[in-house]
């Protein structure tokens, strides 16, 4: 009975409008068994499913043994599967999730020859696997995440040239996380620039060469690598229903959590650079434990509203989207 209520919820919902899908996705209870179904209608068009089956993707698949640069590729890809979410069930050694993320990664990096496969494309795929009814919607989800107009996740994995770090995406909303820091979070912003500037770094948390601190930990896997599954997946529902800008609030509600305990810090301690303190409580001795902060164990509803009530709105983000790309034209009419 039961898994005839979920086959008529999952066809009901394959009728639904991608802009109703992305109204569901925005009320912040979505059952699992049918994320996926939700998740497809906003995403993947009528054409595109029918068109990419299982078999095509399990074809696709067969990509990674022809040559040593493919290999290359495949190691790497091998080498991440164990990584992906292994606290996670059916993500442990020989658990139901590997077969699936290493096909999907594996069919992605036949279609993408710029970028291929780079590390916490993993975790983005992994949590397709977890809301896809089979392989092939899996890959569906992946390959629109990555590549669809709305989103182009992968613009985030971008390599760079010369002396570019690379990352185009995630620089471009670092550095946006950082002039709304500077307004929503003055008092935090001069703070942490101040303990930058004792470890001789430029000015900007998130932005330029202070990147890697923590802009990639949050935005190359939308907090898939920071936060557990059950967590991250209601913030990949808000990132499905409104693009990355459910990202940068995400970040800003984890900002707002920290403020007051990284005031209280002296300006130069390094706790501030551990990104796991950002999301989860310290121990006796001052380091991460396990445990979550509460901000983020709040039932799914609560979340999801927090999230959604952060900033930026659209129209903030899309100005300082726009401010960025204008400075960006300028620095290379310069050079």
């Amino acid at each position: 009975e039961t898994l005839r209520r979920v086959a008529s919820a999952r066809k009901d919902l394959s009728r639904v409008s991608p802009q109703r899908a992305r109204f569901l996705l925005r009320r912040g209870v979505v059952v699992a068994l049918v994320r996926g179904c939700l998740w497809e209608r906003a995403l993947v068009s009528d054409e595109e499913v029918k068109r990419i089956g299982v078999a095509q993707v399990t074809e696709m698949a067969k990509w990674g043994e022809d040559s040593e640069y493919e290999l290359n590729y495949l190691r790497t890809i091998h080498a991440d599967l164990a990584r992906t979410f292994p606290h996670t069930k059916g993500f442990e050694r020989k658990g139901r999730y590997l077969p699936r993320l290493e096909k999907v990664l594996r069919a992605y990096a036949s279609q993408d020859k710029q970028i291929r496969y780079v590390q916490g494309m993993n975790s983005v795929a992994g949590v397709c696997c977890l809301s896809a009814t089979d392989d092939a919607q899996a890959f569906r989800l992946t390959n629109a995440l990555m590549r669809h107009p709305g989103y182009r996740h992968r613009e985030v994995f971008g390599r760079g040239q010369g002396r570019d770090i690379g990352f185009p995406l995630a620089c471009q909303l670092g550095w946006i996380l950082d002039r709304l820091m500077e307004k929503y979070h003055p008092k935090l912003s001069v703070h942490l620039n101040k303990t930058l500037a004792m470890m001789n770094c430029p000015k900007g948390m998130f932005s330029g060469r202070n990147v890697g601190f923590m802009t990639l930990k949050w935005f190359l896997t939308l907090f898939a690598s920071v936060v557990p599954p059950p967590v991250s997946l209601h913030i990949y529902d808000l990132f499905v229903a409104d693009g990355h800008v459910a990202a940068l609030r995400a970040a800003m509600l984890s900002i707002a959590d920290v403020e007051s305990q990284w005031l209280a810090t002296p300006v130069g301690d390094t706790k501030v650079l551990q990104p796991k303190l950002w999301h989860h409580k310290a121990d006796p001795d001052g380091c991460p434990s396990e445990d979550l902060r509460d901000t983020w164990t709040r039932d799914p509803w609560a979340l999801v509203t927090a999230i959604r009530a952060s900033p930026p709105s659209v129209e903030e983000f899309e100005a300082l989207r726009s401010e960025y790309a204008q400075l960006q034209a300028m620095k290379k009419t310069a050079s």
